[in-house]
């Protein structure tokens, strides 16, 4: 006896059948649309590089300052996102309304970009990687890393997180400062460190710095610094740590030494074993103290910082005044140099020794440069200053036309190309205009 199907034919199947079939096609459809409409696909668009149109990696160290400098292109970026011009292996990132892309820095020309319905929160940059941190349900903690020359998706990271947070980056890591906490991430956006508040602490006590105020905090190598402000702090002082940046266990941070400072006091430069802070005038005049990690310390008299002027923070914060209860997120201006690191203070830039991080020379500036040709390029009011980094004396400038743009500017060189960002606008300038 043969075996038959067990649906009804066509001639025996009641209009019940038909109703239960169309209702479960009805049900399946609404699951699948249901589905689109909440997932992130939706509000997403990713277009990446064209087949040999990848980014080229550049390197400066070979090629010498030029003469003069032409506009070759421009284009728009969100300040308030990238404050500074985000530059790796040749590549430019651009960022705005929820968008990241990049272009080539030679010529300004879009190879890749990827946006979102969503709020950018903040991108960095590290391996040959772009990461853009997006706004979720649960803060900005989705991140997800891309290619910098082709843009092909990498590694994604989903979290709890803030809802203000701030950016910071070394060779090794991308950081994430908020007001409550600090954390870091390896390559693949796995986190080696948190410090500060957990949600579901793990082992109540291993967070001393739980229910205490963030205000600044950088890394390098194995070093991750962080200032806060706890509420048992005499007079506005703050304490100043120095952790391992990979301990054993992510959740409990290894504490190197810790510091007593003076308040208001900020970090501004940071080497594998030691960290520069900047201390507003108390009484003892303004000056950088220099914390390293075996707790001993050395200061050094310096000019006032109009980035971190009482008036400067207050504008910053939106109100709150550094040394009050609720001081605002700060992250230096800092560029690094082959022989030296560098600070930003708003009218000036200064270098301190790659170890000792000692000052060893400053120069009136509009902003961070970068390394050329075995020099230090500036951006000044009439242009681009050539410095010889080994006693910060200018050799020359050359001249810049930046047309009625007054503000400040920071500078990145990729190859060539000086990268210019003035304001919301990005300007790749070379002498082959």
């Amino acid at each position: 006896m043969s075996r038959r199907s067990v649906l009804p034919s066509p001639e025996r199947r009641s209009r019940s059948d038909l109703t239960v079939t169309a209702l479960i096609v009805v049900v399946v459809l609404l699951v699948v649309v249901g589905t689109w409409m909440l997932s992130d696909a939706r509000g997403t668009a990713h277009s990446t590089a064209a087949p040999g149109d990848a980014v080229a990696p550049s390197t400066s160290g070979t090629v010498a300052p030029p003469s003069s400098l032409t506009e070759v292109w421009r284009a728009s970026t969100d300040s308030g996102v990238s404050p500074e011009p985000l530059t790796l292996d040749g590549a430019v990132v651009l960022t705005g309304a929820g968008r990241v892309s990049v272009v080539d820095a030679a010529d300004g020309h879009e190879v890749w970009s990827y946006s979102r319905d969503r709020e950018l929160c903040g991108v960095s940059g590290g391996w040959s990687r772009v990461v853009a941190v997006y706004r979720g349900p649960k803060g900005c903690g989705e991140a997800t890393s891309f290619s910098v020359g082709t843009g092909v998706y990498e590694d994604t990271r989903s979290a709890l997180a803030d809802s203000d947070v701030r950016l910071f980056r070394s060779l090794d890591h991308i950081g994430v400062l908020s007001s409550d906490r600090v954390e870091l991430w390896r390559s693949d956006l796995v986190r080696t460190v948190e410090v500060g508040h957990q949600e579901i602490p793990v082992n109540p006590g291993d967070q001393p710095t739980d229910g205490c105020t963030f205000t600044s905090s950088l890394t390098r190598k194995e070093n991750l610094a962080v200032a806060v402000q706890c509420p048992d702090d005499a007079d506005g002082e703050r304490r100043v740590s120095l952790l391992g940046a990979d301990p054993e266990d992510s959740s409990e941070p290894e504490t190197v030494h810790d510091f007593t400072v003076p308040a208001g006091s900020e970090l501004v430069a940071v080497s594998q074993d030691a960290v520069v802070i900047y201390v507003p005038d108390d009484g003892s005049g303004n000056r950088f103290q220099v914390l390293r990690t075996d707790g001993t310390y050395r200061e050094y008299p310096t000019e006032p910082a109009p980035v971190l002027s009482p008036e400067a923070r207050a504008a910053s914060s939106g109100g709150a005044v550094a040394g009050t209860a609720e001081p605002s997120l700060f992250i230096p201006q800092t560029a690094d140099l082959p022989h030296h690191m560098t600070w930003f203070d708003g009218e000036r830039v200064t270098a301190f020794g790659p170890s000792d991080l000692a000052p060893k020379f400053s120069v009136p500036a509009l902003g961070t440069g970068a390394a050329m040709g075995g020099r230090l390029l500036l951006p000044v009011r009439a242009g681009v200053a050539v410095v010889d980094w080994s006693d910060g004396h200018i050799e020359r400038v050359i001249p810049v036309d930046r047309g009625d743009w007054s503000g400040p500017v920071t500078l990145r060189v990729q190859g060539e190309t000086v990268v210019e960002q003035r304001g919301d606008t990005v300007v790749g300038l070379s002498d082959r205009g």
